[in-house]
């Protein structure tokens, strides 16, 4: 199985799910660490050292010229959990505060952005939904995706969906994925990813998958 046209594509590995400071909507503290930490230094660096594309998606609203209100709060059940539910697994309501260039919205420093990294801003769920982002993938003959990151029931699985409707071969490294749901919602994402859009795969074993001396 030919790597060579591989990317890494990190799903909102951002403050708002992984800085327990900020408090937005984060993923266990647990969860956290052991998502930055395996993909900043196990996966991420093997896709550096082979000069192969590592791409990131934020959801980093806009703000609608209109009402000058984020466009977050169109979504039905967004604005549902604004006004009066506490998001499942999290404990608090949404705020409308994950706009672009806001810290919610910010990549997490650990994963030391490059100058030539592809970064997208998405609105939603899906980070192929009004994006360049499969414009990038097509310029660079991208195939296959290693994707990592939050929320793995919500926009890694979307992003799942999306990327194997365009024929993408899916690969989702389950120990650089969590949930701010918890980890029956993760569970839940990887099985329906097992079950019809791709490949399930540990973090050590990107290795020997871009090396080819393993398969899937």
């Amino acid at each position: 199985m030919n790597m060579s046209k591989a990317a890494m594509l990190a799903v909102d590995i951002n403050r708002a799910h992984f800085d327990m400071e900020l408090n937005y909507l984060p993923v266990a503290a647990e969860d956290a660490k052991r998502v930055i930490e395996n993909v900043s230094q196990t996966v991420m660096p093997l896709f550096r050292e082979r000069n192969l594309p590592v791409l990131f998606v934020t959801t980093g609203h806009k703000i609608n010229p209109i009402d000058g209100q984020p466009m977050s709060v169109a979504n039905p059940l967004w604005r549902y959990q604004m006004e009066k539910k506490a998001v499942t697994g999290v404990g608090h309501k949404r705020r409308p505060i994950n706009t672009v260039g806001s810290p919610a919205a910010e990549i997490m420093p650990q994963l030391d952005l490059c100058e030539n990294d592809i970064v997208v801003h998405k609105q939603r769920y899906s980070p192929f939904m009004g994006t360049p982002l499969e414009m990038y993938i097509r310029v660079m003959g991208i195939d296959t995706l290693f994707i990592v990151g939050a929320n793995t029931n919500n926009c890694v699985l979307c992003t799942a969906f999306e990327a194997y409707n365009r024929d993408l071969r899916v690969i989702v490294v389950e120990d650089c994925c969590a949930s701010m749901n918890g980890p029956e919602y993760h569970q839940l994402g990887l099985t329906q990813i097992r079950a019809s859009l791709g490949w399930v795969v540990r973090g050590g074993d990107v290795k020997g998958l871009l090396d080819g001396t393993l398969e899937l």
